[in-house]
């Protein structure tokens, strides 16, 4: 019999976290060039981290901090470097706009079927990586 976990989910850090995650994809697509523009991987990477510490800076002025946390860094560099920077339209047969990272994430923090396991696992390992970033002091406050 497998074991079966619990997670405390709390529904306001849920929509803390969604915002953060649109507002770093705002900045990507807004301050994307081209593929051409950014084809190296050093130059992918100070593109991403500079809409990274753009996205962390806004939450700043709320008293939210992320730039300290390398692993939720690190988790939507390694998603944004596959699933758009390197993204081969080509071989996938479609194309990846705006609307579809929008509602990508929509899907995982609203979270509107609960049979989906798949996207509750992708929620619970993102809320866990983001919690990292908020101390015990903070979470009374929030």
């Amino acid at each position: 019999m497998s074991e079966v976990k619990k997670y405390v989910v709390v529904k306001d850090r849920v929509e803390i976290y969604k915002d953060f995650t649109l507002n770093l994809l705002y900045y990507i697509l807004k301050y994307y060039i081209d593929r051409e523009s950014l084809n190296e991987d050093e130059d992918i990477r100070n593109h991403f981290v500079w809409c990274y510490n753009k996205a962390c800076d806004d939450f700043k002025k709320e008293e939210i901090d992320f730039s300290e946390n390398d692993e939720l860094l690190e988790y939507f560099y390694t998603f944004y470097y596959n699933q758009f920077y390197k993204y081969d339209e080509d071989l996938h047969g479609h194309e990846m706009d705006e609307k579809y990272y929008v509602d990508f994430w929509k899907n995982i923090f609203e979270f509107s079927d609960p049979d989906n396991r798949t996207l509750l696992s992708v929620l619970i390992e993102m809320y866990m990586i983001f919690d990292k970033s908020i101390s015990n002091e903070k979470l009374v406050e929030i």
